[in-house]
């Protein structure tokens, strides 16, 4: 898979598991390193396409959604 791909793929799990309201964080990572890798994802290339922390990047992508009002 190409980065374009995963960070794809990132979005749409985003849009899919945070966009329905608050989620605990540390759940969210987890879950999504474990759909990730169900489908041949390792850690390191979603973290990658995460810019380095995935933590970071869904609690910034959540905050989004939250202000959005989506």
């Amino acid at each position: 898979m190409s980065i374009e791909d995963i960070e794809e793929w990132l979005d749409t799990w985003v849009e899919d598991h945070l966009a329905h309201g608050a989620h605990d964080l540390d759940a969210a990572v987890a879950l999504c390193l474990k759909e990730a890798e169900a489908i041949g994802l390792s850690a390191e290339a979603l973290i990658r396409a995460a810019r380095g922390d995935l933590a970071a990047f869904l609690a910034e992508e959540s905050d989004a959604i939250r202000q959005a009002g989506v």
